[in-house]
């Protein structure tokens, strides 16, 4: 293929219009706003360097001091004590607001509206190399990533000043000294007091390390799908996001809902309402007003010729798409065609891929969504295979709602890496989540989950045995309720997810998609978690060979997380109690003790003898 060698448009606006000239997309007055928007943000990064604003805060925190140092130096100290002058406290978002940076954009708005399309077409228009996108599952296995190698470096450091340190620990050997100088009457009368000074800088939180790291990679974060889930992983993204605002960066991101909806009933809600405030403040929303799914343009049903979702019953057809794209990837058949099974992986543990042919990777649903996988298999499996076969798709009702979350979880994957997937399902596309939901707006979690378990028979209670309609047996819904009517879990947040991923399957499966899609898959140097430990220890330097070279296929992190071969000491013995510190073991503790020395052989006997018997 010929590339051009005329100069490429960087004109964001220019684009759009010859995407739609093109016949690409469709003309569409609310993307235009949203387009003109994203220029003016561009322009304003156009010479935008982040070391510009705060240089010291990207060097050495070990040789540089930096204004997150908890303890002042004398002279401040000094000066803020005579002062009388007020003192305003500034809340988390306040703080982030006086920043003189620039500030990004949160971009939301209904699934299939534009919303990725028109900020990825916006990040090729931006010429610095220091930009980067990322969907959330991949930047928070990268945090975590960075949260743990920031933890061995900073423990390693410690063993080496440990080891080099003239001070030891308190050893029998000091004791000992100490035991002499008393006898010998060496030691002081008094001791004078002596005020420890403060240290000339304190250690920086691991979330300032990690996001010192994101920035002196890419100051230009596009954030995809922004969403806070579960308390631990929003909390960490919370804490290192806001010290990557603090250090220059700028985060442009999508999102289906407001902030102020991102995490409105989630658990412990009150620790990331600052965060939200800052998100409010550092990525203004730019709301996208159409309701109409550009990715259902053209949408016929799954009769479409050259359509991707298939149903039961057409086993032939989908093994024939299979090896049909397991030899059309090169336009040729090689020795990568044959078919055979394959073992990846992922954290130290292998992940079985039954079926795979060239770069095409066949699955059942179970064996995707009922395992224990996560975001990481999943990331794993698009980076290997351009195109994915899916059979055996349930219907997915309220009580599989865990399988659903997986298979969205690997949709979302599937799509980041413009995959090709090939799905056989008990049903059409609309009609696979939550045909058994009522569109009640006050449904509580468990309430629903029982009453979708009990939909599938009537299961009368014990009291109503003997009733009269005993043998009645309740049908399920025949009509699939709509998503938009859906809220059976707390704060909607499966609702999005679950129109998100019904969009994307529509996409994906449609004949347009199966022609015009480029896979994209990550590099191997972002995917850090198929390497295992023992490769890690060859990259790091920190841990010797396992003798066990199976240990390290399924160890599963065992060592790291146990931090063996760290440094000295690598972890002390257990304690050992012995029976004199629990009470009611021993019965022999004399007869300073009495009665309750003597346990309950105190009682047993009236003929006991002793001072304390009391049978005496």
């Amino acid at each position: 293929m010929r590339y051009s060698t005329l100069p490429q448009p960087t004109d964001l606006l220019e684009r759009y219009r010859g995407m739609v000239a093109a016949g690409q997309i469709e003309y569409d007055e609310d993307q235009i706003r949203v387009v003109m928007q994203l220029r003016r943000l561009q322009k304003e990064l156009l010479d935008y360097s982040p070391a510009m604003v705060a240089p010291h805060l990207l060097d050495n925190p070990e040789t540089s001091s930096a204004w997150w140092s908890e303890h002042p130096t004398a002279e401040s100290a000094s000066s803020d004590s005579d002062s009388l002058a007020l003192i305003a406290l500034k809340s988390h978002a306040d703080e982030l607001a006086e920043l003189d940076t620039p500030k990004g954009l949160l971009l939301t708005g209904p699934p299939g509206s534009g919303k990725s399309f028109l900020v990825d077409l916006w990040l090729s228009c931006i010429p610095t190399p220091h930009k980067t996108r990322k969907h959330y599952n991949q930047l928070v296995l990268e945090i975590y990533r960075g949260v743990w190698e920031e933890t061995q470096c900073r423990m390693r450091s410690a063993n080496r000043k440990l080891d080099q340190s003239d001070e030891g620990p308190w050893n029998r050997s000091i004791r000992d000294q100490w035991r002499q100088l008393v006898r010998t009457g060496s030691l002081p009368l008094a001791w004078r007091r002596h005020s420890a000074p403060p240290p000339s800088k304190s250690t920086p939180t691991i979330a300032f390390s990690v996001a010192r790291r994101l920035v002196l990679h890419h100051w230009l974060l596009v954030f995809d799908e922004i969403q806070l889930l579960d308390i631990s992983s929003a909390t960490l993204l919370a804490d290192v996001l806001s010290w990557y605002w603090r250090m220059g960066g700028v985060i442009v991101g999508t999102s289906n809902k407001i902030p102020d909806d991102i995490y409105k009933h989630g658990v412990q809600r009150e620790r990331l309402e600052p965060f939200v405030e800052a998100l409010k403040v550092r990525c203004p929303s730019l709301v996208m007003r159409s309701e109409r799914d550009w990715r259902q343009r053209g949408y016929a049903g799954i009769d479409e010729v050259g359509r991707t979702w298939l149903l039961y019953g057409q086993e032939e057809e989908f093994r024939r798409l299979l090896r049909t794209f397991s030899r059309d990837q090169l336009g040729q058949t090689d020795l990568s065609t044959e078919e055979r099974d394959r073992d990846l992986t992922v954290f130290g543990r292998r992940l079985r891929v039954p079926w795979s042919s060239g770069g095409v990777g066949q699955f059942a649903f179970g064996e995707l969504c009922d395992e224990s996988l996560g975001p990481a298999d999943y990331l794993t499996l698009a980076a290997h295979f351009h195109t994915i076969g899916i059979s055996d798709i349930p219907v997915l009702k309220l009580a599989a709602r865990d399988q659903a979350r997986r298979f969205i979880s690997l949709i979302d994957a599937l799509y980041e890496a413009r995959c090709k997937v090939v799905c056989m399902a008990e049903t059409k596309p609309e009609e696979l989540f939550f045909p058994d939901a009522t569109p009640d707006e006050d449904v509580d979690v468990m309430l629903a989950e029982s009453v979708s378990e009990t939909q599938d028979g009537y299961r009368p209670n014990v009291s109503a045995y003997d009733g009269p309609e005993v043998s009645r047996h309740v049908d399920a819904p025949a009509k699939a309720m709509a998503l938009d009517t859906l809220s059976i879990f707390s704060g909607q947040e499966e609702q999005f997810a679950f129109k998100r991923a019904l969009s994307r399957l529509i996409e994906m499966t449609s004949p347009a998609y199966i022609r015009t899609a480029q896979w994209a898959p990550l590099s191997e140097e972002t995917r850090t978690w198929e390497r295992g430990p023992i490769a890690h220890a060859e990259a790091s330097h920190s841990r010797p060979r396992a003798a066990d070279p199976r240990a390290a296929e399924s160890d599963d992190f065992a060592s790291e997380a146990a931090y063996v071969g760290l440094g000295a000491g690598v972890r002390p013995a257990a304690p050992r109690l012995k029976a004199d510190h629990v009470w009611g073991v021993r019965d022999d503790w004399g007869k300073g003790t009495d009665a309750w020395g003597q346990r309950a052989r105190a009682y047993t006997s009236v003929t006991q003898k002793g001072s304390g018997g009391v049978g005496e």
